[in-house]
């Protein structure tokens, strides 16, 4: 090819491309008569991509660029002066970062205090629902062999163990039964941490609040996470939380990050078809791997520099550039958790379905006279909790996500609760003979969480159609649950868990002023012990 020829097919690529090239690159570099540009201009190219909110590194056609000739050489500087020398973070964390290290006291709010206090009533509430659950069980057997120097509390069996498997252990209670804002996954690794530093109650706080609201911020950034689990944003958000409490410095936050994010991604088959455990504890080990992180970085451990928007990294392999990362300003209205909590322990797509047209079934008809159910949900909903092993569902995991088994349940039954995916409750004639007359099909007219249109028809030729979510205005998860229905929530947990009066409202006044607590040991002493646990 003539030098002219290589100079019209590289006019084609412009200078963004050039700092794509060179950021993806990472080292000085040589392009030859394809830009006639010098080591030191390109790297000034890197610096000025670098200043950008978002820059996309993706090769073209695996590791050619058409008209540029791969070649590299010396020349490239490290400038970025991080402890380690493992090069500058990528834009998107370090606004993590900095928000991070940032946040304090100061920035906590009356709505973040409200919203915080019902947020640790329900996940105790949760926890306490999950005990002696097999992989409750199974995580409490693990712990008891591990001790370290950071001592922390597998609640309800008094097992002292280190903050990665009190983490696990815990967060596994926290989501066994479907019962908590799924977000409070993260919160066992939380406690974990702060109990084995003794942290305040405000401190705790604090970290929960950052948690929510750097996985919030990062779901909502407009990447594509199909395919993955939802602990894929809890990992860079405990791992930050934690180190918060862990009191790491920004360049030790950046190496937490990284290593939670990019040793860990989780991928949604745990919560397709016939399900296992890991259903469960998908997102304990988010939790688990979190605390790690951050216990790896205090001790001077580095990830890579550019786990979201480096070659080979998040957005390159799997979500694509965000359009939008927003983490909230100071003085900033904002109610620091955004999360939904539960009346009933259910698949989140059913929750208005049991508070309003399952009751209403019940008083339009007997069960006998029902000849047909079918329902219809939105392709996500209808992917999750209606594919085919829905129908025969042999273990709670696979039944508490189970569309059919959980509306026949609640019809014969009257509701949903803790003991209603029982393994002697699963195949019951009358729940089978029902579930045989539901069926179910995607609605492509229906585009969010929680639209539902369910239609009945009865052997005497009735016919009842009701329909969730027919605004579509936003998700449909039933109405809002008050204080007063999360306190309830809390004492009625606690009474079917066998657990004491005096026990239970120690731990209701403790987990809902942790304001006032100065070691959050104590309320996690207060439940070191509670119910009637079998030998492990």
């Amino acid at each position: 090819m003539s030098k002219n020829e290589k100079d019209s097919r590289s006019s084609a690529l412009d200078r963004r491309e050039l700092m794509k090239l060179g950021a993806g690159v990472g080292a000085g570099f040589v392009m030859g008569q394809a830009f006639n540009a010098s080591v030191a201009s390109a790297q000034e190219g890197v610096r000025a991509a670098e200043s950008s909110a978002y820059r996309p590194q993706r090769w073209r056609n695996g590791l050619r660029y058409s008209g540029v000739e791969m070649r590299t050489g010396p020349g490239w500087t490290s400038d970025s002066n991080r402890a380690s020398g493992n090069g500058a973070m990528d834009e998107t964390s370090r606004r993590i970062v900095e928000y991070v290290d940032s946040f304090s006291a100061a920035d906590l709010t009356g709505p973040h205090e409200n919203a915080f206090a019902n947020t640790m009533i329900d996940t105790i509430a949760s926890l306490v629902s999950g005990f002696e659950s097999e992989p409750a069980r199974i995580c409490a057997r693990m712990a008891r062999a591990t001790q370290g120097e950071l001592k922390s509390t597998v609640l309800g069996y008094g097992i002292v163990t280190t903050p990665e498997l009190a983490a696990y252990a815990n967060s596994s209670m926290i989501r066994h039964t479907d019962f908590n804002d799924h977000h409070s996954d993260m919160i066992g690794g939380i406690l974990a941490i702060g109990e084995s530093l003794h942290s305040s109650g405000t401190e705790v706080m604090m970290a929960t609040i950052l948690a929510y609201q750097v996985n919030s911020a990062l779901g909502r950034a407009g990447g594509s996470t199909q395919g993955f689990d939802a602990g894929l944003y809890y990992l860079p958000a405990v791992a930050v939380s934690t180190g918060k409490l862990l009191g790491l410095n920004e360049d030790q936050l950046g190496n937490a990050l990284s290593l939670a994010l990019t040793m860990h991604i989780p991928l949604r088959v745990d919560r397709s078809g016939t399900l296992s455990m890991q259903k469960g504890c998908a997102t304990a080990d988010a939790a688990r791997s979190g605390v790690f992180a951050a216990l790896a970085a205090r001790e001077g451990m580095t990830g890579p520099a550019e786990p979201f928007e480096g070659r080979d990294g998040l957005w390159d392999k799997i979500t694509g550039p965000y359009r939008n990362l927003t983490l909230p300003r100071p003085g900033q209205p904002d109610v620091g958790l955004n999360n939904i909590i539960k009346r009933y322990p259910a698949e989140a797509y059913t929750l208005a379905a049991h508070e309003t047209i399952i009751p209403e079934i019940r008083a339009w008809t007997s069960i006998e006279d029902i000849a047909s159910i079918h329902v219809e949900l939105n392709f996500v909903g209808w992917l999750e909790i209606a594919d085919p092993p829905k129908w025969d569902p042999r273990n709670r995991e696979t039944a508490d996500h189970s569309l059919p088994y959980e509306i026949a349940r609640a019809l014969i039954d009257g509701e949903i609760w803790i003991d209603s995916f029982e393994p002697e409750k699963l195949m019951e004639p009358a729940v089978r003979a029902l579930m045989e007359k539901i069926t179910a099909s995607a609605n492509p007219e229906y585009s969010y969480h929680g639209q539902m249109r369910i239609t009945v028809r009865t052997r005497s030729g009735g016919e009842l159609i009701r329909e969730i979510g027919k605004s579509n205005t936003g998700i449909s998860l039933g109405s809002p649950v008050t204080q007063e229905e999360i306190v309830a929530k809390f004492n009625r947990v606690f009474a079917f868990m066998n657990v004491s009066d005096e026990q239970r409202d120690r731990a209701l006044a403790q987990w809902s002023d942790l304001r006032a607590v100065n070691d959050i040991a104590e309320p996690m002493q207060n439940l070191a012990r509670f119910g009637r646990p079998r030998p492990l």
